[in-house]
Formats: structure tokens, sequence, C-alpha cells
């Protein structure tokens, strides 16, 4: 051959070989083997099994007799441990703090940790400086930060004299809505979420706005959540499980109509002060280990010096309530969501979805149904985008390893041994609070005095 010829071929040959993707070499797979495989569809548990990942997805998922493990897997020995998705929790307010009061926007890494550490993997904030929460979701998208996936709204929607100014939108007539649903369009929120100052009329009149946009609306209003007039407005979901007694009619019309609703029995908890009965609940690594401790001093300072008032007694009362609401709606088939609103007094961020899977048990619902309310009907409530949320096939690679038996105990969820995020196993230690790397930031006022 001549070298003029070998020339030749050789040019011939090169934008073949340089148009071959980089994706196009192997990736190398981690193998989970064999472990408890709780798919977060609500199936029951697979005793033995293997779960392959590759990249970002999940490659096989299944008994271990029927999943080949590829040649050079990593390979993470899974006896004793249960594999399940990644968490979700679909009402946290990514505005730092504890007390449901005051912000700590500077210290977000403790924020993102506690909640990545805690093995949640998605959030949704359904209310906040859009600006904000949106670089948030950027960042983490781009591999810049860690922490979870997240969704957001932006402020609320609230009436004319909104009960938190710095993250709310005042709306006293229909003709505001197009301005403020255009921007939020137009900055990729999830949802918009209507608040307690709008009346049910008002709330119709943006529900059908924002579907003119491709818009969902979650409402969060207060004593009318599970109400029969606010679910008729068309809302895609509460925002709260409701303090009074949910109807009958109202719960036939949600579970008829596809109306979700967000649990949120941590927060309500929260106002009740029943966790502070004992508050050894601190101690717990989850908390411990990602709590600067200036936040721990403040809450025990305020557990001492506010004892419960007679407020909080009604509360506590009326906490079944609650508690029956979320069993009745699951036995009619409305779609359960977990959710904490955290921050609040014994409600932190991570943790708190632990104790919302505890306390929605405590309801009533098998600790199965309760893990799917933080996992696959999670994913539901967002919609076809979430390729997440089960272990599956060519689903999102978010999973987490834990300890024991969570379809049996379900506070088996808290003894997280491995994060797994978009195939990456996380470095957990790197999420604990390091006063040498972050000062003890304290937090500010949201509402204004």
């Amino acid at each position: 051959m001549s070298p003029r010829l070998l020339i030749q071929l050789m040019l011939g040959l090169a934008p073949a070989l340089a148009i071959v993707p980089a994706t196009a070499i192997a990736q190398s797979a981690i193998a989970i083997t064999p472990v408890r495989l709780i798919d977060g569809a609500g199936g029951p548990p697979v005793q033995a099994a293997t779960v392959v990942i590759r990249g970002d997805r999940i490659e096989a998922a299944g008994p271990a007799a029927d999943i080949p493990i590829p040649a050079g897997a990593r390979i993470i020995a899974g006896r004793g441990l249960s594999a399940m998705p990644g968490l979700a929790d679909l009402h946290t307010h990514l505005t730092g703090g504890w007390d449901g009061e005051a912000v700590d926007f500077v210290g977000y890494r403790r924020m993102l940790g506690a909640l990545l550490n805690a093995g949640v993997t998605t959030v949704l904030d359904p209310g906040n400086v859009t600006a904000w929460v949106k670089q948030l979701h950027n960042e983490i998208g781009a591999g810049r930060l860690d922490g979870p996936r997240i969704y957001y709204a932006g402020p609320v929607l609230d009436g004319p004299r909104p009960i938190w100014p710095d993250i709310s939108a005042a709306i006293s007539s229909p003709a505001q809505l197009p301005h403020f649903l255009d921007a939020l369009k137009r900055a990729g929120v999830t949802f918009v979420k209507a608040y307690g100052g709008l009346n049910d009329t008002l709330v119709r009149a943006l529900v059908d706005s924002a579907r003119s946009r491709s818009l969902r609306v979650i409402a969060d209003v207060g004593g009318r959540n599970g109400s029969l007039g606010t679910a008729q407005t068309g809302v895609a979901a509460f925002a709260h499980a409701g303090r009074l007694p949910v109807t009958d009619e109202a719960i036939r019309y949600m579970a008829d109509r596809g109306i979700a609703t967000i649990s949120t029995l941590a927060v309500h908890e929260s106002f009740t002060r029943r966790r502070f009965q004992n508050r050894g609940f601190l101690d717990h690594p989850l908390l411990a280990e990602v709590m600067p401790p200036n936040y721990r001093a403040e809450i025990l300072a305020w557990s001492t010096a506010n004892p419960p008032t007679a407020a909080d007694s009604g509360r506590l009362a009326r906490f079944p309530i609650a508690l029956r609401n979320i069993k009745r709606m699951a036995d009619a088939g409305i779609l359960i969501v977990a959710g904490t609103d955290a921050p609040y007094p014994g409600d932190y961020y991570g943790e708190g979805l632990h104790r919302e899977l505890e306390l929605l048990v405590e309801a009533g619902l098998t600790p199965l149904q309760a893990i799917s309310a933080a996992t696959a009907n999670a994913a539901r409530l967002i919609g076809p985008e979430a390729r997440w949320g089960t272990i599956a096939v060519g689903r999102a690679a978010d999973l987490i390893l834990v300890h024991g038996d969570p379809s049996v105990r379900i506070g088996d969820t808290r003894n997280i041994a491995t994060v797994i995020q978009a195939g990456r196993v996380v470095d957990r230690a790197k999420l604990r609070y390091d006063p040498r790397l972050e000062p003890d930031f304290h937090p500010s006022p949201l509402r204004q005095p």
C-alpha cells in the first residue's frame, strides 16, 4: 500500500472516529448485593436482591439469582441492609433556621447537608424567594453544590395582607394574576402555591389562570385545607392534611378528581410540643451531626423557657384529627405524599422526614405505604418529568441503604449506611457540621417586626 493511499484511508476514517460519543465508552457499574429491596412502589420486599447502577441510572434490579453482576463492577455488600429509593420531602422551606420564624440563608450548606445526609434526595420548596431557591436548584443540578434535587414554587400567593411579606405576592383581584403567573412561569416553577388569605373565588381564578399556562396549584388555606369548597376550585393538592375533620363528601370528591394531600404531620406535632416531652431526639445522629451548636442551644432554651400553654394543649388534643384525616384519605385512594414543612421546633431538615414516616405509620398506614408516600407517590405528584421515586430499570439511581427492615419497623429508615445520589456514593462525612469551615451563623427574623 502506497503512503498516499494509507494517508487517504486514515483521513477517511478520521471523521468516523471523531464522532464516537464519549458515552459510548462503557461506564463502570455498581452492584449492591445481596440486599433487601424495597422498591418504593409498594410491592413486597425482595429479600435477597441485586441492584445494578451504571452512570446515573438503575440498570437492573430484582432477585439476586436473576441479575448477573457486570464484569468489573464495584460491589457494595448489602447483607443485613435494605435498599430503598432516595426519600422526597415535598413540603420544606429552604430558608434555614429552626423555628419557622427566622431564616439562615448564609448557612445554606448546613441545611442542604442535613437533608442529603438523611437520605433526602428530592425536595419541593412551596414558598420562598424565587431567585434564591432557583439558584440553589441550578447549582445543585450543575453539580457545583451538594444537595437534594429541588423543585420550587417561588413566593406564595396570599391575600392583600400577606402573613409572610418577604416571600409572598399580595393578591386582591384576579386582574393581578397574569402578572405574577407569567413571572413564575418564566422562573420555571413546578407549582404555584395559594395561601390562606385567598378566598375560594380567588383560588378558583388562580387555578384557571395557572392552568392556561400549564401550571398547577397547591393550596395551604389554613382551616380550609381538605375542605370541599377549596377542593372544588381544581387545586392539584392540599399542602397540609388539615387540622379539622375532613368530610366524607370532600374525601370522595378528592379521590374522584385525583387531588393529592401532602401530609405534614411533623409540623402539626411541632405545634403540640409533643416531641419535647423527651428531648432525647436531639441526640440522634441525623440531628446531632448536622445541627450547629447554637441551633441546639437555642432549641433547648426555647423548650425550657416556653412551657406548654393552654393553646398547645388544645393543639395536642386535636392532633389525632390530622392522623385520622390521613388514614381516611389513604383508605379512600387519595394520593398521600410525605412532607414536613420544616424547619420548626422538633421538625428539622432531613430528620423531620423520618419523623414524618413514623407519624404516617402512627396514623394507620403500613410501613410500605409510608415509604411510598416519600418515594413513588411524591414522584407521581411532581409528574411525568420525575424519573425517580422507585428502584426500577431506567430510573434515577437515587438510593439509600439502611440497616434493618423498614418494611416491618419504619424507624429503621433512620439507620442510614449509604446514600447514593445520581449513581454517586455520597461522602456523608463532608455533610456534617464543621465549625472550622462554617461560622455559627445565627438566624434572622423573616417576618418584619
